[in-house]
């Protein structure tokens, strides 16, 4: 695995380092505060992210991973450390950004995201963690707070071997229609924690 690891970055007026990592196609970017040395020794909190350039960049409001994102940085920026792994190539839950936007067709008649994936003969969710685990133990993370709604992510990392000691939830105050669909239909496809 290749890295470049601790370039200073400034998110909501807070200092954080920036790292980056590769493994054959895979690659991450990693956005933490505090010494990584330091790390083993306590919770971290963590955030592992797909990337989703329709909301993240161009602003789509047909889902919340945008805000997902923002309020992982507002909380790792009010802790003494944290790190963000944010994984770009998961776009479409690992289906691809071309196979994502042929998905919104679908959805625009009705289709939950997970069933227009499986009509087009994809996956629900293609989406693997190995990656980002790996680079968490290269922190030297043992013991996790993690940020998710999802229990696959929760038992991807215990069964990578790190410790999830706590879930912090995250989820809108105040999402529009098609945000509370949608988390109702994690709720009721992926078993997310919608609360």
């Amino acid at each position: 695995m290749k890295k470049i690891i601790g370039i200073p970055v400034t998110l909501h007026n807070t200092d954080f380092l920036c790292a980056s990592f590769k493994k054959n196609e895979e690659e991450a970017l990693c956005i933490y505060k505090g010494i990584p040395e330091g790390f083993a020794n306590e919770d971290v909190i963590v955030r592992i992210h797909s990337g989703c350039v329709t909301s993240e960049v161009f602003g789509m409001e047909n889902c919340d991973c945008k805000w997902q994102l923002e309020r992982a940085i507002e909380i790792i920026a009010f802790s003494s450390a944290g790190i963000i792994v944010y994984l770009p190539g998961q776009e479409g839950k690992g289906n691809g950004l071309f196979n994502k936007i042929k998905t919104f067709k679908l959805q625009n008649v009705g289709l939950r995201s997970a069933d227009a994936y499986e009509m087009i003969g994809l996956p629900s969710d293609a989406r693997k963690f190995d990656f980002a685990i790996k680079i968490l133990k290269d922190f030297g993370l043992k013991c996790i707070k993690l940020i998710t709604n999802s229990p696959a992510k929760i038992m991807a990392c215990v069964n990578g071997g790190l410790v999830v000691s706590e879930r912090i939830s995250v989820v809108m105050d105040n999402p529009n229609k098609t945000i509370r669909q949608l988390l109702e239909n994690k709720r009721q496809h992926f078993n997310h924690f919608i609360n």
